[in-house]
């Protein structure tokens, strides 16, 4: 199951292997791409509403789609110097979110990867969504990552 950890590192993963060939993906830049990874998750905020006895789902919801991510990330961008830049690594650390989430099977449907356009649910249905074999294998991978890339630079 693509929990929290596991977006967190499949994308430090991610920006460990691409900094080998890329110096954009410095330690500072891969924070932000980590942040990124769990801007989709913004909708968890519905839970507060929830304890509140407030029904807000309807309007969070929207948040976990590409669309809303968008706003998101450009929302995060502007407290930036480089608004740009920050905005793209935002958009790459979410893009890892989703293609993690499209390997789920979800039991309402899939995700709405084209919404507002589209609402369709996509899925590839890969994983179970109670699976946690999938955050063990990226916890050995990050660390083999970590390890590689520690002494590569040293």
């Amino acid at each position: 199951m693509p929990d929290w950890l596991a977006h967190v590192l499949f994308a430090y993963i991610l920006c460990k292997v691409l900094g080998i060939r890329f110096k954009v993906f410095s330690n500072e830049n891969t924070a932000i791409v980590i942040v990124g990874s769990l801007v989709p998750d913004t909708v968890k905020v519905g839970l507060i509403f929830d304890l509140i006895d407030v029904h807000a789902w309807d309007f969070i919801a929207p948040l976990h789609t590409p669309a809303g991510s968008l706003l998101v990330a450009g929302l995060i961008s502007l407290l930036f110097y480089e608004v740009y830049t920050v905005f793209l690594l935002l958009i790459l650390g979410f893009t890892t979110h989703y293609m993690l989430d499209l390997l789920l099977k979800h039991v309402s449907g899939g995700m709405l990867l084209l919404f507002p356009f589209s609402w369709g649910g996509y899925q590839l249905g890969l994983i179970q969504v109670d699976d946690y074999r999938i955050t063990l294998v990226f916890v050995v991978l990050a660390v083999i990552v970590y390890a590689v890339t520690r002494n590569k630079t040293s």
